[in-house]
């Protein structure tokens, strides 16, 4: 008759298992408060910026400003960032063409432009110029993707930062 297991191997192997599972409760148990509290002072938002004008539609992706229009121009400038970003993370900023509901490139040939990361400080500084390249007559939605770093646990917010009316 063959043996499937041995008793001690047994008696083994729940130790063991039982030492595993003691080892991550206190794991999850010590890691789980630092990792979800909130680390930012200010609630998180991304932004477009122009030369003394910043446009967002709020925080923590609730819109509760509504989403701006920028009008501008072929070949202005802007820049992105944020505050307010669970540090070491990014944002993703993105386009759509809200004539067509179709997709945009963010810059020509590029669908989504991640940032730097946050610091410490929960910023991300802001990057460009870019230089707006939709032809005149273009509607163009900015979104963006990031973690805040206020709201206690970890979420991924879809912000509708600002509307582009390229003239």
């Amino acid at each position: 008759m063959t043996r499937l297991f041995r008793p001690h191997a047994v008696k083994r192997a729940v130790t063991l298992l039982t030492c595993i599972v003691a080892v991550a409760a206190i794991l999850v148990g010590v890691g789980a408060s630092p990792a979800l509290a909130a680390t930012c002072a200010t609630p998180g938002h991304a932004y477009v910026t122009q030369p003394g004008r910043v446009y967002f539609s709020g925080y923590d992706g609730d819109g509760r400003f509504g989403v701006p229009t920028l009008t501008t121009f072929p070949g202005d400038t802007v820049r992105l960032g944020g505050n307010g970003v669970q540090p070491r993370t990014d944002i993703q900023f993105s386009a759509v063409n809200i004539t067509t509901g179709g997709p945009a490139d963010i810059l020509p040939g590029i669908r989504v432009l991640t940032t730097p990361r946050a610091g410490s400080n929960c910023v991300v500084n802001e990057i460009g110029p870019y230089f707006v390249t939709a032809p005149s007559g273009s509607l163009i939605r900015i979104i963006a993707f990031y973690d805040s770093g206020n709201d206690g646990f970890s979420a991924r917010y879809l912000d509708q930062v600002v509307n582009l009316e390229v003239r």
